[in-house]
């Protein structure tokens, strides 16, 4: 229910698909607008260093024994894990409740970019050199899911902590390159 100001080319072409939606529903479609947060997990593309924050860290990590993080590692996101995106999603499709909604998939949980890294290499049980650079132009320092409404109009907390899903990402990722 936040006023939404995008700070991106991007934003605003989410924003403008609701917008799209929401007009569509007066004619009789039976939208629902999902606002997915960072998702990460097995299956997630390796070699496109350009897009899923823990694939192109995990991808480094594996191929090089070194990270580079553009921008500083004080930033943080919101990750939720693939298969916890796949249930909301089949439960929001599920829920008539949910026709005309917005729904922020998210965990709601604030995780630094350290964080990640840190989980990261403890998982995978070696050293790793991170080095920093210049961030990406209009990357944001932070963005989380306010998930109030997902947990009160579906009652859906069973969401994979980030410690677990990284695992799985990690030995998933290990496993398919051998």
């Amino acid at each position: 229910t936040y006023p939404c100001n995008p700070l991106s080319f991007y934003g605003v072409g989410k924003l403008a698909s609701e917008h799209y939606l929401r007009i569509y529903q007066t004619m009789g479609l039976q939208p629902t607008s999902l606002r997915i947060f960072n998702v990460y997990g097995p299956g997630q593309n390796l070699s496109n260093l350009r897009q899923g924050m823990v694939s192109i860290y995990l991808a480094q990590m594996l191929a090089d024994n070194k990270i580079i993080v553009k921008g500083s590692l004080n930033r943080y996101r919101d990750f939720i894990y693939i298969d916890d995106v796949v249930k909301l999603t089949m439960l929001i499709k599920s829920s008539k409740n949910s026709i005309g909604k917005v729904y922020n998939i998210g965990t709601g949980v604030k995780t630094t970019v350290q964080d990640v890294l840190d989980k990261l290499i403890k998982i995978y049980g070696r050293e790793i050199k991170v080095q920093s650079t210049n961030p990406t132009p209009g990357d944001q320092l932070g963005i989380i899911a306010d998930i109030q409404s997902l947990n009160t109009n579906l009652k859906f907390n069973d969401l994979t902590d980030l410690d677990s899903g990284l695992k799985q990402m990690v030995d998933w990722a290990k496993n398919s390159i051998v």
